[in-house]
C-alpha cells in the first residue's frame, strides 16, 4: 500500500463519523430512478477495510453491513420516509485501488437503479450519472448538473479559508516565514486556495513545492521531501502550511530521513495521519490542525450516537462494538461502523423528509440546500445548509497530538465561538 493511498484511507475514516434522526409518514410516487411510491433504493458501497490486510494494514471498523441493515430496518419499522421503506444495496468496496470503487459505482447506478449513494468513494461517477451522493469526500462545493454531495465535512476548498483566518488570530504565522508543501500534484488546487487565503491574512510565503515522485515511489517521495526541507531551511522557512496528502506525507518523509530540520507546521487534513511507526512523536509535537466538527470521545458519547449503538447491538448481540478510545489501535476501531451508519443515515433521511412526497433528484437537492438548524444525534448543534453549499460551515475545532498517550484529540468547543 503506498503511502498516498493510506492518506486516502485517512480521508475515509474522518469522513465516516456518527448520528440517526426520526421520520415520519406519507405516501406518493414518483417516476425518478430508485423511487417508487412506497420505496426508496440506496447505495451503500462502503469502505471494506478487510481487504486492506493484502497490503498490510490492519483495521477493523466493525460489521458495517450489520450497523446499517439493523438501522434502516428501525427507520422502516417506524414508517420510513414519507411513508417509503428504505431498500438499501450494500457492497464491500476494496479501497486499495480505484477498479473496485468504479466497479461499485456501475453495479449500483446502472444495475441496481440506485436513488442516492451513501459515502461512495469515487462519488463523482455516482453524481456524472445523476445520482446523489451523501457524506462523500469531495475538493470541490459542487460539480456539474443537477446531483450533488451533501455532507457535514465541508470540502477543504470551503474550509481553508475559515480554519486559516482561525490558526491566524490564533498567532500561528506571526513573525514566521512560510513554506507551503502539497503531497502529490493534485494538491496544485488547494495550495492556490492557500496561498490567496495567506496573503489576504498578510503572512510572508516565501516559497511553495509539491511532491511530484510517483505515487507508487516511497523512496523517491522520501528524497523529494528530503530535497524540499533543505530548500525551505536555506530559505528560512520556520512554518510550513501541509496541505492536502502533504499533511501525512510531510511528517511520514521527515520520520523516514531522521531530519533534523523540524519547524512548526500546519496540517490542513490531521485526520490523514494515524500515529504509529510512519510518523516519529517529534515531527507531530510541533503540529497545528483542526476539524470542522467535533470528533472522538464526543461523538460517542453523544446521546443520538448510543441510541444507535442500542438498536444495532439488539439487533446484532453477537457483534463486538468497542466504546470509542483514542488509545485502542484502529485494528479495534469497531465503533466505526455505528457511528457512520448513524449520521449518513440521519444526513440523508433529513434531506428526504424535507423534499416532500414528490421525492426527485431535484426536490431532494433542493431540499439539501435549505436545510436549516437541523439538530443530527451526534450533536446538540445544529448545522445549516445553503444555495449552491451543500455542507455546513462556520466552526472551527483545534486538533492536538498529546505525545503522552502518542494521540490526536479535538476540542470540544469551536475555537471561532
Amino acid at each position: 500500500m503506498t503511502k498516498r493511498s493510506a492518506a486516502a484511507t485517512g480521508v475515509v475514516i474522518v469522513a465516516m463519523l456518527c448520528g440517526l434522526l426520526g421520520v415520519s409518514t406519507a405516501s406518493a410516487s414518483s417516476g425518478t430512478q430508485g423511487v417508487t411510491a412506497t420505496t426508496i433504493r440506496v447505495g451503500i458501497p462502503y469502505v471494506d477495510v478487510a481487504a486492506l490486510k493484502s497490503v498490510g494494514v490492519s483495521l477493523n471498523w466493525g460489521s458495517v453491513p450489520d450497523a446499517f441493515n439493523a438501522l434502516i430496518a428501525n427507520m422502516n419499522a417506524h414508517g420510513g420516509i414519507n411513508g417509503r421503506r428504505i431498500i438499501p444495496y450494500i457492497i464491500p468496496v476494496d479501497p486499495s485501488s480505484a477498479a473496485p470503487a468504479a466497479t461499485a459505482c456501475t453495479q449500483l447506478t446502472q444495475d441496481d437503479k440506485i436513488f442516492v449513494a451513501i459515502a461512495p468513494l469515487q462519488p463523482t461517477c455516482y453524481l456524472q450519472n445523476g445520482v446523489p451522493t451523501v457524506a462523500a469526500i469531495l475538493e470541490a462545493a459542487a460539480v456539474p448538473g443537477i446531483a450533488q454531495n451533501f455532507a457535514l465535512t465541508p470540502p477543504a476548498l470551503a474550509y481553508d479559508p475559515l480554519q486559516f483566518s482561525v490558526f491566524a488570530k490564533q498567532g500561528v504565522f506571526k513573525n514566521k516565514k512560510v513554506a507551503i508543501f502539497g503531497g502529490v500534484t493534485t494538491d496544485e488546487p488547494e495550495i492556490t486556495i492557500v496561498q490567496g487565503v495567506l496573503k489576504k491574512l498578510h503572512v510572508d510565503v516565501v516559497d511553495t513545492a509539491v511532491d511530484s515522485a510517483p505515487q507508487s515511489d516511497l523512496p523517491a517521495s522520501n528524497q523529494q521531501v528530503a530535497v524540499i526541507a533543505q530548500r525551505f531551511e536555506t530559505s528560512g522557512v520556520n512554518e510550513v502550511v501541509a496541505v492536502g496528502y502533504g499533511s501525512s506525507i510531510w511528517p511520514e518523509g521527515l520520520t523516514a530521513i531522521q531530519s533534523s530540520y523540524n519547524p512548526p507546521w500546519v496540517a490542513t487534513q490531521p485526520g490523514d495521519i494515524v500515529p504509529g511507526a510512519s510518523f516519529a512523536p517529534k515531527y507531530l509535537e510541533n503540529l497545528v490542525g483542526s476539524v470542522p466538527a467535533p470528533l472522538g470521545e464526543s461523538v460517542w458519547s453523544a446521546a443520538g450516537t448510543q441510541r444507535c449503538v442500542s438498536l444495532v447491538r439488539k439487533a446484532y448481540p453477537s457483534d463486538n462494538i468497542n466504546a470509542y478510545s483514542a488509545a485502542l489501535p484502529g485494528s479495534q476501531a469497531t465503533w466505526t461502523s455505528v457511528e457512520g451508519a448513524c449520521t449518513d443515515l440521519a444526513l440523508f433521511a433529513a434531506i428526504a423528509k424535507a423534499a416532500g412526497k414528490h421525492l426527485t433528484v431535484a426536490s431532494f437537492v433542493r431540499a439539501g440546500y435549505g436545510l436549516r438548524n437541523v439538530v443530527l444525534p451526534n450533536s446538540s448543534s445544529p448545522v445549516s445548509f445553503g444555495p449552491n453549499q451543500p455542507y455546513p460551515i462556520g466552526t472551527v475545532y483545534m486538533d492536538r497530538y498529546h505525545p503522552s498517550t502518542n494521540t490526536f484529540v479535538v476540542d470540544t468547543k469551536s475555537a471561532t465561538k
